[in-house]
């Protein structure tokens, strides 16, 4: 499993490590929630820099009608370079 590094990093990576690498936290992941803001899933994003990732991410969730945590992108997104 994928997750969001940014959200509650410390309980994440003891996750990892009592998982022996099956809970894998890295940065691009999203929360999915539905309109009752009940976690229901996540999608992750690799291939630019962590803000654009999370940017396409955020984006994504929108467009199917859920919300996105975090529901907006880092302000300086589009800033960022590999």
């Amino acid at each position: 499993m994928v997750f969001c590094a940014s959200i509650r990093p410390v309980f994440q990576n003891t996750l990892a490590i009592a998982s022996d690498g099956r809970f894998i936290t890295a940065p691009g992941g999203e929360l999915i929630l539905n309109q009752q803001r009940v976690d229901i899933g996540v999608v992750g994003i690799s291939g630019d820099t962590w803000d654009k990732d999370e940017y396409c991410a955020i984006e994504e969730i929108k467009l199917s009608a859920l919300l996105a945590e975090p529901s907006e992108p880092s302000t300086e997104w589009n800033s960022s370079q590999l």
